[in-house]
Formats: structure tokens, sequence, C-alpha cells
């Protein structure tokens, strides 16, 4: 993704309630994992993924609201180093202008730069392995093996919480492992919707959107580090407030979707 979170902010545009204007890791990852999920890449290597996000809200009395944006991205690999990875990327939102830059991924994952503008790397998904998200797992992967991972703040899809990461599959012949990720936890997710718009026996509403606790599950397969295909779904109940409409019980639900695709 271009910058943090860019797929969410799509969708806050698209949901009118937007406008559009950390673990750190000096070095790559150099454990038995790393063939597995660290990239190796090489100048003038081509990337891309086709991806979409969706996001819900359900309550009794009002229509249900449903937000979607997709798109892909493109990206070249101009420097690998164990320090980082820059890219020469563009990115395409269907229905929105297309954008170019530079993408730089540093810390083994955990922080990514949007032409010279860092942060955390807080995005659900992405091009390539990311620590902040999944951990880093000690020794040799083996298939059913399972690790833990706090994480520390909010992101994409989660709040601040508590993961379990599973290997459901090992292909130690293309160095490409598939793993389940499900957690758990309470608070607003990295630049969460706040206030939403709802319609009501045909009249609009601005209300307000308080969370409550949040459960996500999904496979993410990874080969050399790259993100092949990936999905993740989180739940949670909500409330919206208005003065109009007083407190309304809602279950919120969000999903992400990416694949590797062909990029010339």
């Amino acid at each position: 993704m271009p910058f943090r979170s860019s797929l969410f902010l799509a969708v806050l545009v698209l949901a009118g309630v937007f406008s559009v204007p950390s673990q750190a890791r000096p070095q790559r990852r150099a454990s038995k994992a790393a063939v597995y999920l660290s990239p190796n890449l090489h100048v003038g290597q081509h990337l891309g993924n086709v991806f979409s996000r969706a996001i819900s809200y359900k309550a009794d009395g009002i229509d249900e609201l449903a937000f979607r944006t997709s798109g892909t991205g493109a990206y070249v690999v101009t420097a690998d180093t164990p320090a980082d990875v820059v890219f020469d990327s563009s990115f395409r939102y269907d229905g929105r202008p297309e954008s170019r830059g530079k993408t730089e991924i540093k810390d083994g994952g955990a922080t990514v730069c949007w032409n010279e503008k860092c942060s955390a790397e807080t995005d659900a998904s992405g091009p390539l392995y990311n620590p902040l998200i999944w951990g880093e797992p000690e020794g040799k992967l083996r298939l059913g093996m399972s690790w833990s991972v706090s994480i520390a703040q909010p992101w994409e899809l989660g709040p601040a919480g508590q993961e379990t990461i599973t290997i459901v599959e090992l292909d130690r012949a293309t160095h490409s492992v598939t793993l389940k990720r499900e957690g758990q936890g309470d608070g607003y997710f990295d630049n969460d919707i706040k206030k939403v718009r709802v319609t009501k026996a045909g009249k609009t509403y601005l209300v307000d959107v308080a969370p409550g606790h949040a459960h996500w599950a999904g496979y993410t397969r990874f080969r050399e580090g790259v993100v092949m295909s990936d999905e993740l779904v989180v739940e949670r109940p909500v409330t919206l407030k208005s003065a109009e409409l007083g407190e309304i019980p809602a279950q919120q639900r969000e999903y992400v979707l990416l694949n590797a695709s062909p990029s010339a």
C-alpha cells in the first residue's frame, strides 16, 4: 500500500466521512524461518497484487450499511539490502486516479515509508511479511507449529491485542508457508471509522460508533517473505449512538482480500 492503512482511507472516502487531503528491527531476520519469511528479491524484480476491502454495519431497524473498495498495486525493486527494500510503486484504486511514488519497507517489514514519509506498518496486508503483525517465530518452522504475538498498537483490522499464529501448510521445495492468524482485543482500530451515516425509515442520521470486543481470523500464504494470498475477517459488536436515535446495538464486519498478480 502507498502509505499506512491506505486501503482503509480509501474506504473512508467512499463512506463520506473522510476527505483525501513499533517494533523496530535494524536487520533482516536471520533465523531458520528466514527462507520462508524474509524476501529474497533483486533489483529490477516486479511484484504485483490485487486487493479488496469491505466494511459493513448491521442492526435491527436500520438499513444495512456497506462500503467497498478495490484496486491493484505494482512494485519494481530499486534497492534490496538487509536493512530495507525500496520499490518504485504505483497504485490504482477503482474509480480514483492512479498514484505513483517510492515505497520503502524498513526494519524487517515493521516500518513503511511512502515518498519519504515513514510510519509503523499497521496495514492488515501488503506485499511482504510484517513482524509487527506476525511476530518473529523461533527455530525451524514445522507443520502445526504455533507462536503468540502481542500486537502493541491499533492496526488496520484490529485494536491492540493478542494473536496466535499457526502453520497449516509448509512446502520446503518452494519455500512457501501458509499461516493462520487468529486474535482478539478491545478498543479502536488504527484510523477507525468513528462516525457513520445510517438510514432509518427513509431518513439519514449521523451516528457515533463505539467499538466492542473484536475477534479476527484468516489465512495467509507466503513464499520467501512475499504475500501470495491473504484473507482476513474481523467481527465485533458496536453501539451506534445519536441524540435522535439513542443507542442502537449493531454488528460490524470487515474483511480484506489480497492476491499476488502478474506485474509488467
